[in-house]
């Protein structure tokens, strides 16, 4: 989703993944989101409402490959049922920010 001059207005939710914030100053920054939502308001100003996130070179590819490991383990029958909920969850977003991080 790209963000330009004149934008209509709407409201759209956001899956876990990359936000890169180009600023005319200081080139770009990039941000994984664990999710949240985006809000175009009039005039073309961007209000993002996010649970999580962080800048995108805070991770390591090797920990994200060993944290999927474990959260497939759960997931396998490694723990009780809110165990296997919270680990589907959790691997829902290590998956995205695995696919960033390639």
């Amino acid at each position: 989703m790209g963000i330009l001059a004149n934008h209509v207005p709407s409201i759209e939710q956001l899956k876990p993944g990359l936000v890169e914030i180009f600023e005319e100053s200081s080139g770009s920054k990039q941000f994984f989101l664990s999710g949240g939502f985006a809000i175009v308001q009039p005039g073309s100003q961007l209000s993002i409402n996010a649970v999580e996130g962080f800048p995108l070179e805070d991770f390591s590819a090797d920990a994200v490959k060993s944290q999927i490991s474990e959260a497939h383990r759960v997931i396998s029958g490694g723990g009780s049922e809110q165990d296997i909920a919270e680990a589907k969850i959790e691997l829902e977003v290590l998956e995205s920010l695995q696919a960033v991080l390639k």
